[in-house]
């Protein structure tokens, strides 16, 4: 398989006869059929050469192959501007997993679990299981979770019979001091939730979830942050070309601009939740618990269309967007749709591109929908809210309708 990349009689001998030389066509299959470009492979081979040349001249075998002895290696190598890690360590990683993959060398050694995270096992499954939470839900309960057990352990587990109220109200605050709008909403709404779990384990008794202060929020005192339709055709605009990742982003950007999906909403989206027959999306229950329906327009349509059959890799997964570098997957999570639309942004020119994420665009398709004469409830069904007290943030932006029953300002009457 190596011949592919190399055509030198020496360079083939001298992999070939190397310490992970056995492994070396075995690598370069999977990588190709992982999607690597051909330079790339050529690249990573080159690396695990060098690696094992280094492992012989240190006396080491190749079933003694694991991550300490990796990063004993590349503690050696010299480093690339900002901090980067040298280029003989790509491709190592693509090799642990394959010697793992072939019983060549053992497992990684499992990690000893502490109490902390007994207890964050069991409140994930509290929130899947019990309560049903959505997963972006569970994913930002948990981190807070963490921070709370860390501030109330004293010298090992937590005795949480021995802990006062005053320190979790503490907790609360500090935490919060960093936080503005809807961030100390959630904050607060984790520390009751994990609290609430711990008196359903038998841990705390009833009550104890009233220390957790109620932080001051001010419902509906801004603006909600959004775009003009003059901006968001410019954010559009960037986003024109042919490469596959034009395409892509075009597509996600139009997804969230049109219709109004949240971030996590794109990434798992998937090809059996597109029905173009009927021309309309299908969004699995998540933050509401409610599946929704929602209509694919044409011009919605025409840019994913163009999408899978001109830029999206070959690939087993469902999920309708991938990244657009090899190995081939779906995005690990919503941060990565924020991060597309960042960039949009920052071309387009829009100032402080970097100080809002993908929601903006939500914020700004309710915001024309508001404007343009549709009703709270159209409103409400297609950006998915459960109340309509959610919705109503959008009524301020009808400034026409606002004006219409103001009352006169007095502040000139004699």
């Amino acid at each position: 398989m190596i011949e592919h990349y190399f055509s030198r009689t020496s360079v083939l001998t001298r992999l070939r006869c190397g310490l992970l030389g056995p492994y070396l066509d075995e690598l370069a299959t999977t990588l190709q059929q992982q999607g690597y470009a051909r330079d790339s492979i050529r690249h990573y081979l080159r690396a695990c050469d060098q690696f094992g040349q280094w492992l012989t001249h240190q006396g080491y075998a190749a079933q003694e192959v694991n991550e300490a002895l990796v990063e004993r290696y590349l503690s050696g190598l010299p480093r690339r501007p900002a901090g980067r890690q040298p280029q003989a360590a790509e491709g190592l990683p693509h090799l642990l997993r394959l010697l793992r993959q072939y019983a060549i060398i053992a497992p990684p050694p499992p990690s000893a679990a502490t109490a902390h995270d007994h207890w964050l096992r069991r409140y994930e499954d509290y929130l899947a299981h019990v309560l049903g939470a959505a997963v972006t839900t569970q994913k930002n309960y948990l981190p807070i979770a963490r921070r709370l057990l860390d501030a109330c352990r004293q010298g090992g587990d937590v005795q949480w019979d021995a802990i006062p109220a005053q320190a979790i109200t503490a907790f609360v605050c500090q935490e919060a001091a960093a936080r503005t709008g809807g961030g100390r909403a959630v904050l607060t709404a984790a520390v009751r939730g994990f609290l609430r779990f711990l008196v359903f384990c038998g841990e705390l008794r009833p009550g104890v979830e009233a220390a957790v202060p109620k932080l001051r929020q001010w419902t509906h005192a801004s603006l909600p942050p959004c775009l003009t339709a003059a901006q968001v055709e410019e954010v559009l605009a960037t986003c024109t070309g042919s490469a596959p990742y034009h395409l892509r982003d075009q597509a996600i950007l139009l997804l969230l601009a049109r219709l109004g999906l949240r971030a996590h909403e794109v990434v798992t989206l998937r090809l059996d939740d597109i029905d173009w027959r009927q021309g309309h999306l299908r969004l699995h229950p998540g933050k509401t618990h409610h599946e929704r329906l929602l209509p694919l327009s044409h011009e919605v349509g025409e840019a994913v269309v163009r999408y899978l059959r001109q830029g999206r890799p070959t690939s087993t997964s469902r999920r309708v967007f991938l990244t657009c570098r090899a190995p081939f997957r779906p995005f690990a999570g919503a941060s990565a749709i924020t991060q597309i639309a960042q960039r949009a942004m920052r071309r387009a020119g829009l100032p402080d591109a970097s100080l809002v994420g993908a929601h903006i665009f939500r914020h700004s398709a309710a915001s024309q929908m508001v404007n343009r004469g549709a009703s709270f409830k159209d409103v409400a069904d297609v950006l998915g809210h459960h109340s309509l007290q959610t919705t109503g943030i959008y009524a301020k932006l009808d400034l026409e309708a606002l004006a219409d029953v103001a009352l006169p300002w007095m502040g000139d009457a004699a």
